[in-house]
């Protein structure tokens, strides 16, 4: 008989089903380590991907619906009889839990995010109730993490935070795999700043306007493509009032949400990579920059702002310019000295290239979590 493949059920009840980190990296390495994969997300496809099965949750109800997914998802969880339960968001916690008791399998919490400080910036939750809401959940989360049987995380802080609680702690940050990486050799590259990922008020769009504004003024012919969802609370409401022709009349491009695959082209064929992020609080301080080595693996130089996470990684690979973070002009100087010297910019768009290829790889981060996999296959 054929040896039985380790059952893998990854279950989230917040991210869509094709969720990079999610689906694109950590559902693909475990199929990679020849593990059988079981999605459970919300509005999931009624069939496999990639390799990939799935189980769907209702996506109706937006926020207020959530809750009434939780007790779906539980059930569906508890019907694949898997050997191992990765959750990936903070509210499927004291679900894992009871997951974990009832089933006497291995579940894994992955943390994408300083839980406490995210729940502390939530616009939606009442401002009275959001710092006992944050205390709270700081100490349930890591309660509960006590008693599961591992924790993924994506940056070494943040792994540091879990240890005196959990001694399985795997880091596995979120880096661009090998089949993303991008052609980047003769590539025809517009002079476009680029931006991927959620646009909002901590990640840069309130100086948005004002940055390309004042680069458009050197350089009329320099678009700022920025992919990816926009969202417009918490933003300056005069810059909320703009019509579509005002942004692009500063040479402001709104491209949306791409498809996965198309994102690594679509860079590869900028100019810059723009990371303008605030310190708005400690995930923005300290946060792995997911982007920024996709910028980097697609040739790019980069301008960012200077917090320590990224700033220390643009450092390690000498790949761009760190600028003061709330300074649109500073953002804007930065990127006209990069356009003006295209020498500097390739020679900092190389260096960041043969970085991304050796020391910033998702193989090696891919293999810490098949590890955590292969231990915990053992105590099921």
């Amino acid at each position: 008989m054929p040896e039985r493949k380790l059952h893998i059920g990854v279950l989230t009840s917040v991210h869509p089903p094709l969720d990079t980190r999610i689906f694109h990296r950590e559902a693909k390495a475990a199929r990679d380590m020849g593990a059988r994969v079981t999605l459970v997300a919300p509005g999931a496809p009624d069939h496999p991907v990639d390799g990939i099965a799935f189980r769907s949750l209702p996506s109706w109800g937006g926020r207020a619906g959530r809750p009434f997914r939780w007790p779906v998802l539980w059930w569906k969880a508890w019907r694949l009889k898997a050997d191992i339960y990765h959750i990936h968001d903070p509210e499927l916690l004291p679900w894992g839990l009871f997951l974990h008791w009832v089933s006497r399998k291995p579940v894994i919490y992955d943390s994408h995010e300083y839980l406490r400080e995210d729940i502390s910036t939530k616009h939606w939750i009442p401002r009275a109730i959001r710092g006992p809401l944050a205390r709270f959940a700081d100490w349930f989360e890591k309660r509960v993490a006590k008693r599961l049987s591992g924790v993924v995380t994506v940056t070494e802080d943040m792994g540091e935070r879990f240890k005196p609680f959990q001694a399985r702690v795997a880091v596995v940050r979120n880096l661009p795999p090998s089949s993303a990486r991008p052609e980047v050799m003769d590539v025809e590259r517009a002079p476009d700043v680029v931006y991927a990922g959620l646009l909002n008020a901590a990640r840069g769009l309130d100086i948005l306007f004002e940055t390309s504004r004042m680069v458009h003024e050197r350089h009329p012919e320099t678009r700022f493509r920025m992919v990816g969802t926009v969202e417009w609370h918490d933003v300056d409401p005069a810059l909320q009032a703009k019509a579509e022709d005002e942004w692009q009349a500063v040479g402001v491009d709104f491209v949306g949400t791409v498809p996965f695959e198309e994102v690594a082209p679509l860079l590869a064929h900028g100019s810059i990579g723009w990371l303008p992020r605030s310190p708005h609080d400690l995930n923005n301080l300290l946060a792995w920059p997911n982007k920024l080595v996709e910028y980097m693996a697609a040739g790019l130089p980069i301008v960012a702002s200077d917090l320590p996470t990224q700033a220390a990684v643009i450092a390690e690979a000498r790949c761009g310019v760190v600028v003061e973070a709330l300074s649109a002009r500073a953002h804007a100087e930065a990127i006209c000295e990069l356009l003006e010297n295209p020498e500097r910019a390739r020679s900092l768009g190389e260096a960041g290239l043969e970085a991304s290829r050796t020391k910033f790889t998702w193989e090696a981060d891919a293999a810490k979590l098949q590890q955590l996999y292969s231990e915990l296959s053992h105590m099921g």
